[in-house]
């Protein structure tokens, strides 16, 4: 088990890619690209549909392709180990190794397509987190 728990590790270093949501939670809101809105604490909460327009469409000023590429890929990782039906105890009723060995593939070619356009400190725990899929997936078919 130890892999999940290296994979749990990986995962939180992956997924900060500072993506904002609208209620102001994520990892944006403790990144460097929150909006100075976001950092003084102020959510969707009593604001008005233009106002949340306005700070959605600034936020997605914000956003790169690398950084929605990434989240896809954490996303994809959780899956996977879901469709393996890892942990067992939790997730053996959605095993499903077909799904699995997609999101390891779309994993991969998406790590592919990265490379050299992301930081290293972003791939390397991904490329950990894909052999280590790899790995259970050998174990579980």
């Amino acid at each position: 088990m130890g892999d999940v728990e290296d994979f749990g590790k990986e995962k939180e270093q992956a997924g900060k890619s500072g993506l904002w949501t609208p209620d102001g939670e994520g990892p944006a809101t403790e990144g460097p690209k929150a909006s100075s809105a976001d950092s003084e604490g102020g959510g969707s909460e009593g604001m008005s549909e233009e106002e949340l327009r306005r700070r959605i469409e600034e936020a997605m000023e914000k956003i790169t392709v690398s950084d929605l590429v990434v989240d896809m890929m954490v996303s994809l990782s959780s899956m996977a180990y879901q469709r393996m039906g890892i942990p067992h105890e939790v997730n053996e009723k959605f095993r499903d190794m077909d799904q699995a060995r997609l999101a390891i593939d779309c994993l991969d070619a998406l790590l592919q397509a990265l490379e050299g356009r992301a930081p290293a400190e972003i791939l390397e725990p991904l490329g950990s987190t894909l052999s280590n899929l790899k790995l259970n997936f050998a174990k579980e078919s």
